[in-house]
């Protein structure tokens, strides 16, 4: 049971890492191309998208499986805890974007950042989620 968890976890850290090499790639490109201050605005912008994925990851992490600890529960309690699970899964999805909303508008409008170098750092971090495979592994379906 510890072993979907333990995956879980590793996967969201190897997400959280390619967003931030991705970022630091994108600010790189953006200090020999532009200015100091847009590297630094993009750099904002990526870590937006590594707050919302960790929160997400969080999230799924409160819910993944059941603890070893757990396998005294009924059957019932078992599949009222399978049934919320896609609940939870919406929440954390709603966290992560309110999260992400509220940061991205605090940094351009209240931080007054370069709209587009906040939504290159955006883009290119939240790109690294399809290099992650996503945020757990799959299964392959047996014949």
């Amino acid at each position: 049971m510890l072993k979907a968890k333990d995956s879980l976890r590793q996967t969201l850290r190897k997400t959280l890492l390619i967003q931030a090499a991705l970022t630091l790639i994108a600010a790189i490109v953006a200090l020999l191309v532009k200015s100091p201050s847009f590297a630094l605005h993009l750099v904002y912008g990526g870590a937006v998208t590594g707050i919302g994925t960790g929160l997400h990851g969080w999230r799924l992490l409160k819910i993944a499986v059941p603890d070893d600890d757990n396998d005294d529960q009924t059957a019932e309690a078992q599949l009222n805890t399978v049934g919320n699970a896609g609940a939870e899964v919406f929440k954390g999805s709603l966290l992560k974007l309110v999260a992400m909303m509220l940061l991205l508008g605090f940094g351009m409008g209240y931080l007054k950042l370069d709209p587009l170098a906040v939504l290159i750092g955006f883009i290119v971090a939240y790109a690294g989620i399809v290099f992650a495979g996503g945020y757990a592994p799959r299964t392959k379906a047996t014949k």
